[in-house]
C-alpha cells in the first residue's frame, strides 16, 4: 500500500513539474507540441487506476473537494517540494498562488474566481491546517504551502504529529484485552453513543491509565486520536487542538480530549476546547479522573463512570504482564492495589528496571510491590511522601478510652467487608465506603504515631500530605493537586495523613466578601466531596479542632481526642522512650520524679529528652545514661517550651 502511494505521489509531482515547465516555455515563447503531448500523456496515465492516490481520493471525499480543488492540492504540494517548479514559476519561497494555478490548469475566469472565493471564505483545507496561506492580504496572488504532515500522509506515512497520540486495536488482537462485567457495560454504551456522525459528547470519568482510551477503541472498532491535557500547558491548547483536527481529517478516528481538567482561571483554554467540540463533525470523547469541567458547548453530553477492573481481571492482567507464574502472590497484589492495565504494566516495567539485566525476567512479588510503590510515589508528584513506620503499639501510651477508640477504628477498617458487603450496610451509605477520622489534641500526644500504627496494623502504605505543596494561590490548582493525591492513594492501598489539617479543612465563610473567600469555600467543598467518595482511609490531625469545618465533622467515622498525658502516663512514656535493647541505663533512674516535675511534657517532648540525654552521656564518656543526663535534657526541653524550671529537682 505504501509503495503504491509513493508511486502515485511522485507521478503527480512530476505531472505538475511538467506543467510548470510548459508554462515557463510558453511565457518565453518557446512552446512546443512535444511538451503539450507529454502533458496530455501524463494526464491520461494519472487517470489510470494504478496511479490513482487512494489517500487523496479519501481526503477529497471527506472534505468535499471537487476535481479542481484536488488538482490545486497536488499543485501546492508539488510546488513545495520540487525546486524546478519554483524556478520555472519564478516564485522561490513564496508558495503556490491561486493565480498561478489558474494559468497552469487553464481555468476560465469564472472557475478561477469561484475557487478564489472559496479560499477567501475559510476553505476547509486551510481551517484543518493542511494548507497554510502565507499572506492573505495578497488575495489570489497569495502563496499557499502544504503542512509537512499532508506530504507525509500522501506518501503513505501514518506517523502522527505530537502531541496527538494514537490508540488502535487490530481485529485479530481484540481477544487479548480483558474487561470485567461492569466495564463491558460501559463499553457497550460508548459504542452506541459514539457512533460515526453522532453530535454528542461522551464524558468518561475514571482513574488515569485505567484503560479508558483502549475501551473507546475497543467499543467503536475505530482508532482513537487523543491529546493529553495533563501534558499540555494552557498556552499550547490551541495549537494542540489544531494538530488534532488535522490528524482527524487524515484518518477515520474518534477524537479524545484526555485528562481534561482546565483551571477556572483559564477561560481561553475552555473556549478553544468548546469551539473544537462544536465544530467537530462526529462524536467527541473527553476523559478525566475528576468530575469534568462544565464546557461552553451546545452539544448534549453523557457522563459515564469508568472504574478499574475487578480483582479477577486485575490478577489476569498482572499474570499477563509478568509472564510467569507467581502463584497466590499475584492474587494478593491484585487484591491490594486497585490499578488499571496501564499502571500494572508500568509497575512491572519498574520492577524489571530495578533488577540486574540478567535477572530482569525473574521478578518476584516483592519486586512488583516495590515497582508499584515507585509509581505511586511518582504519581503523587511530591505532594505526599511515604512514611516508614518503625514504632509498635507498645510505644503508644494512651488513656484506656482513647486506646479503645483507636482500636475501634482499626476494627471498623478491618471488618468493613463483612459489615458493608455481607451484612448489606453499603446501601445505607450515601457515597463512598471510605473512612475519615479526626485526631485532635495538643502537639506531641501521639496523633501522628497512631495514624502510622493503624497503617502498619492494616498493612497499608502511609502517605503524609505536604500541605505546602498542595495549597496554591492559583484558583483551581489546589483541587487538582488534591485529586492527584486521592487518586494515587486509592490506587496504591494507602492511608492518607493530613497533618495540621485545620490549615486546609477550615471553617467556610458564611459571608463571602470577595473572590478569596468564595474560592476558599470551593476548595473546602471539593475536599468534603472527595473525602466522601474516596474509597480509602483518611486521617486528619489538628491541634485546634474548633477550626475544622462542621460539615466535615459530620462525615467523620471517628473523632478521637488525644489529651495531654497524666502523671502515670508520663512516667510510662519516660520508661518506654528511654529504654532500648542496647542502651546502657543506670539502675536508679527515677521516671516517676521526672513525670512529676515536668508535668507539661507530652510524648514528643519526652522522646526529645530521651535522645538528648543519650547524647549527653556519650559526650561525657559516661558508662551509662544516668538520671542527671535525663534531668539536664528535660530542663533544656522545658526551657524551649517556655516553662519555669523546678530548682529542687536533683541534677
Amino acid at each position: 500500500m505504501m509503495e503504491s502511494e509513493r508511486a502515485s505521489f511522485h507521478a503527480h509531482v512530476e505531472h505538475w513539474q511538467l506543467r510548470a515547465t510548459r508554462h515557463a516555455a510558453r511565457r518565453a515563447s518557446q512552446a512546443s507540441d512535444a511538451l503539450d503531448d507529454a502533458v496530455d500523456d501524463q494526464t491520461q496515465q494519472l487517470a489510470r487506476s494504478g496511479l490513482r492516490s487512494e489517500r487523496m481520493r479519501s481526503l477529497s471525499v471527506w472534505m468535499g473537494l471537487d476535481d479542481i480543488e484536488t488538482d490545486f492540492v497536488w499543485w501546492v504540494v508539488a510546488a513545495a517540494i520540487d525546486p524546478a517548479i519554483a524556478r520555472d514559476t519564478q516564485r522561490p519561497r513564496r508558495g503556490a498562488s491561486l493565480a498561478g494555478f489558474a494559468e497552469l490548469a487553464g481555468l476560465d475566469a469564472d472557475r478561477a474566481r469561484d475557487l478564489a472565493v472559496r479560499f477567501a471564505c475559510g476553505h476547509p483545507l486551510v481551517t484543518a491546517g493542511l494548507v497554510r496561506v502565507l499572506d492573505e492580504e495578497l488575495g489570489a496572488a497569495a502563496g499557499f504551502v502544504p503542512a509537512s504532515r499532508l506530504i507525509d500522509y500522501l506518501l503513505g506515512d501514518d506517523t502522527i504529529e505530537s502531541p496527538v497520540e494514537r490508540t488502535q486495536i487490530a481485529v485479530d488482537e481484540r481477544g487479548r484485552y480483558l474487561f470485567d462485567r461492569d466495564q463491558l457495560k460501559v463499553i457497550a454504551q460508548i459504542a452506541e453513543l459514539a457512533a460515526p456522525g453522532a453530535k454528542i459528547v461522551v464524558a468518561l470519568e475514571g482513574a488515569a491509565r485505567s484503560g479508558r482510551r483502549t475501551a473507546i477503541a475497543y467499543g467503536t472498532y475505530r482508532s482513537v486520536l487523543s491529546v493529553d491535557f495533563d501534558r499540555t500547558p494552557t498556552s499550547a491548547i490551541g495549537p494542540a487542538l489544531r494538530t488534532l483536527r488535522r490528524e482527524l481529517v487524515l484518518s477515520d478516528a474518534v477524537p479524545v480530549l484526555a485528562n481534561l481538567s482546565i483551571d477556572r482561571n483559564a477561560p481561553e483554554g475552555l473556549a478553544a476546547i468548546g469551539k473544537f467540540i462544536d465544530e467537530e463533525r462526529g462524536p467527541v470523547v473527553i476523559t478525566g479522573s475528576l468530575a469534568l469541567p462544565a464546557l461552553p458547548i451546545d452539544r448534549p453530553i453523557v457522563r459515564l463512570r469508568w472504574r478499574v477492573p475487578d480483582v479477577a481481571i486485575r490478577g489476569a492482567l498482572w499474570r499477563g504482564a509478568v509472564e510467569r507464574d507467581l502463584g497466590p502472590a499475584i492474587d494478593e497484589i491484585a487484591m491490594r492495589y486497585r490499578l488499571g492495565p496501564g499502571e500494572i504494566h508500568r509497575a512491572v516495567g519498574s520492577a524489571r528496571a530495578m533488577k540486574p539485566r540478567a535477572l530482569a525476567d525473574s521478578v518476584g512479588a516483592s519486586d512488583l510491590i516495590a515497582g508499584v510503590r515507585h509509581n505511586i510515589d511518582e504519581g503523587m508528584a511530591g505532594l505526599a511522601s511515604r512514611i516508614e513506620v518503625t514504632q509498635t503499639w507498645d510505644d503508644a501510651v494512651l488513656p484506656e478510652d482513647t486506646r479503645d477508640q483507636v482500636h475501634g477504628l482499626v476494627a471498623r477498617l478491618r471488618h468493613a467487608h463483612l459489615v458493608l458487603e455481607k451484612w448489606g450496610y453499603r446501601a445505607k451509605l450515601a457515597r463512598g465506603t471510605g473512612v475519615a477520622a479526626l485526631f485532635s489534641g495538643p502537639p506531641g500526644t501521639g496523633k501522628t504515631m497512631c495514624a502510622g500504627l493503624i497503617a502498619k496494623e492494616l498493612d497499608l502504605e502511609l502517605y503524609q500530605v505536604d500541605l505546602s505543596q498542595v495549597v496554591s494561590k492559583w484558583v483551581g490548582e489546589t483541587e487538582k493537586q488534591l485529586a492527584k493525591v486521592f487518586d494515587g492513594a486509592e490506587a496504591g492501598h494507602a492511608l492518607l495523613l493530613f497533618d495540621e489539617a485545620d490549615a486546609l479543612f477550615g471553617q467556610r465563610s458564611t459571608e463571602t466578601k470577595g473572590a478569596t473567600d468564595r474560592y476558599a469555600n470551593l476548595e473546602v467543598n471539593f475536599l468534603l466531596q472527595r473525602i466522601e467518595s474516596f474509597g480509602g482511609i483518611t486521617i486528619l490531625t489538628t491541634n485546634l479542632d474548633t477550626a475544622i469545618d462542621k460539615a466535615l465533622k459530620r462525615r467523620l467515622a471517628a473523632h478521637i481526642v488525644f489529651a495531654t498525658p497524666d502523671e502515670e502516663e508520663r512516667a510510662a512514656l519516660w520508661a518506654r522512650l528511654t529504654y532500648t535493647a542496647s542502651a546502657p541505663l543506670a539502675a536508679d533512674l527515677d521516671f516517676e520524679e521526672l513525670a512529676q516535675e515536668f508535668a507539661a511534657m507530652t510524648g514528643a517532648n519526652i522522646r526529645n529528652c530521651a535522645i538528648a540525654a543519650a547524647f549527653y552521656a556519650a559526650r561525657d564518656g559516661a558508662p551509662k545514661i544516668e538520671q542527671k543526663h535525663l534531668v539536664r535534657a528535660a530542663r533544656a526541653e522545658y526551657r524551649s517550651m517556655g516553662h519555669v524550671l523546678a530548682e529542687r529537682i536533683r541534677r
